[in-house]
């Protein structure tokens, strides 16, 4: 039973990425964007928005930073394509970078973290929000504890 409510996220080009370090060609991935949006996917998660500080760029591809012109290239060459969505590690990502949504190619920020980094996600998660992203918190390494 189709649902509008729900929404078809394909992260295949970011969790391939772990494989070959991000090093895909912008023409394979602008032909899995193609793809997905004859499929009527609702996202593409592009990468990970991570500092260069932290990330040799020459070791690792630009799905590794997903930089805007990337994103807006890619984006533009598709009519009517899924939205983009990128994600942000909590200690991994310069979150100055993330640009208010008006500004950015991407519709969607997913924030990731290591459960014990759970105290940044607030205020990096709140900073998203006030920039009129989308976001979405996921946690590596189980829950959060519960303050007593």
């Amino acid at each position: 039973m189709f649902r509008e409510s729900i929404k078809v996220l394909d992260c295949s080009i970011r969790d391939g990425g772990l494989l070959n370090k991000h090093k895909f060609s912008f023409d394979f991935v602008q032909k899995v964007y193609r793809t997905l949006a004859a499929a009527g996917v609702d996202y593409m998660e592009a990468g990970y928005k991570n500092s260069d500080q932290m990330f040799s760029r020459e070791e690792f591809g630009p799905w590794k930073f997903c930089d805007d012109d990337l994103l807006w290239k890619m984006k533009e060459s598709v009519e009517k394509g899924p939205k983009i969505s990128v994600m942000a590690d909590i200690g991994r990502a310069d979150m100055s970078k993330i640009k208010p949504r008006s500004e950015s190619p991407y519709d969607m920020v997913r924030v990731a973290l290591l459960c014990a980094r759970h105290r940044q996600v607030h205020s990096n998660g709140k900073r998203v929000q006030r920039l009129w992203l989308r976001n979405h918190h996921k946690y590596h390494g189980g829950k959060p504890r519960q303050r007593a």
